[in-house]
């Protein structure tokens, strides 16, 4: 099965549930292929499909330089 090498149960940088602290909550259009995407990439690392949303965001804009990466 395929795995995300940048993606991992271990690794993730968002928070979990039990640590969750109310934020503000940003709201998107995510189309049907990608949706199926995040969901079976939530499915296999035991983890919210807005936690998996989250890390691609975040890895996305650290890699396009639009946000300090963390550390």
């Amino acid at each position: 099965m395929f795995e995300e090498p940048r993606i991992h149960r271990d690794h993730v940088l968002a928070p979990r549930r039990e640590s969750y602290e109310k934020r503000p909550v940003l709201s998107a259009t995510i189309y049907p292929d990608n949706k199926r995407n995040l969901v079976s990439i939530s499915r296999r690392l035991s983890i919210t499909v807005s936690q998996v949303t989250d890390e691609v965001l975040n890895t996305n804009l650290i890699e396009m330089f639009k946000l300090d990466a963390p550390g």
